[in-house]
């Protein structure tokens, strides 16, 4: 019995990493392998590849990375083979790894998702891909529960990694600083950063803590960053300590911010072409997790031309003028994750797949 998992993506990374941890801890006779980051690595994968430090995002990045794609399918095949690997375990990822999973079964191996693509929002014919060919899919999501129920797909709710990671935590502080958390991708950081740091000059007065995922320091721009700024490089647990507000790139630190407290404006730019062609797919009503988990739009969401400076300098004034609907949201949203321990919950679940292979 042995695993090979494939997190192309830095949050991937983190959440795989823990129920890897999980089996290298409880079961270290289980040999794993994988394409990943940092946190795989650390939690006793062989890493085989860093993928995490390019991902990519969008419908023109990846026509443009389509050569470097199809060459990553080719060598990931060939190590999967090579390790002897019985069962492999995609996380997120969805362009690569939905590929993978019909190879993987293709070659008669065991084939798990963990963290399956956000086919309630776009494209839910895949949702009948990952039936044919996927072992188990275990999400993270509570209301996709119901969504794979009522099209007669078998889906386990494993629990939250975050809502775990951060129970207990309580990093707001009325009168802190505010943070911004420009993503971690190349794109994004490109987009958001120049306007995080027009509104932070726009209100010198005001102490700002600039946050800086490790994984984003070789793709970071070189920008003057204003005396009232700090930047912060490490883990968005320490840095985010003692914030009274945040300024947030749309994505999984939504509900990382969330689950700390800290009221927020989730702000996302993306490639004009892009957004276009996803606007005509897409089926979703918020693009944040925490509106997504609690069906209600109580985080504002600033797009495109809403993310300019002028536009969130306005928008932040009145969140810390009167941070209490926000307050009140995060109070039901830890209610809606219910606790459970996911890493040991999804690790025992690819450990049943794999033992009857």
């Amino acid at each position: 019995m042995s695993v090979f998992w494939i997190a192309g993506e830095p949050s991937g990374d983190v959440q795989a990493a823990a129920v890897a941890d999980y089996i290298s801890t409880h079961h270290p006779e289980i040999k794993q392998w994988g394409w990943g980051g940092q946190f795989l690595e650390k939690a006793g994968v062989t890493l085989l590849k860093d993928v995490t430090k390019k991902p990519f995002m969008g419908f023109i990045e990846v026509v443009v990375r389509a050569r470097s794609i199809f060459k990553s399918f080719a060598a990931v095949k060939k190590q999967i083979l090579s390790t002897g690997a019985t069962t492999v375990v995609l996380v997120d990822y969805p362009g690569f790894n939905l590929r993978m999973a019909k190879w993987a079964k293709a070659q008669g191996l065991r084939v798990v998702y963990y963290i399956p693509p956000k086919v309630w929002a776009w494209k839910s014919g895949r949702a009948q891909v990952l039936k044919k060919q996927c072992d188990a899919i275990l999400g993270i999501l509570p209301f996709e529960q119901k969504w794979y129920a009522d099209r007669n797909i078998d889906y386990t709710y494993v629990g939250n990694p975050l809502a775990q990671h951060y129970a207990g935590v309580n990093a707001y502080l009325p009168e802190g600083s505010i943070a911004l958390l420009p993503g971690s991708r190349s794109q994004e950081i490109g987009r958001l950063l120049p306007e995080f740091i027009a509104v932070a000059k726009a209100m010198p007065k005001q102490a700002f803590v600039l946050i800086r995922p490790e994984s984003a320091v070789p793709v970071w721009p070189s920008l003057q960053i204003p005396e009232n700024v700090t930047v912060f490089t490490g883990e968005l647990k320490d840095g985010l300590e003692q914030c009274s507000a945040a300024l947030v790139c749309s994505g999984t630190a939504t509900l990382e911010v969330a689950l700390m407290g800290v009221p927020q404006l989730v702000v996302y730019r993306a490639n004009p072409v892009s957004l276009a062609i996803a606007k005509r797919f897409v089926k979703i009503r918020y693009i944040s997790l925490p509106n997504l988990i609690l069906d209600t739009g109580a985080l504002p969401e600033l797009l495109q031309e809403d993310a300019r400076a002028e536009a969130l300098i306005v928008r932040l004034v009145e969140l810390l003028a009167d941070p209490s609907s926000q307050l009140d949201a995060y109070t039901k949203l830890l209610h809606v994750l219910e606790q459970k321990d996911p890493a040991a919950t999804a690790a025992e679940h690819i450990l049943t797949i794999s033992s009857d292979a």
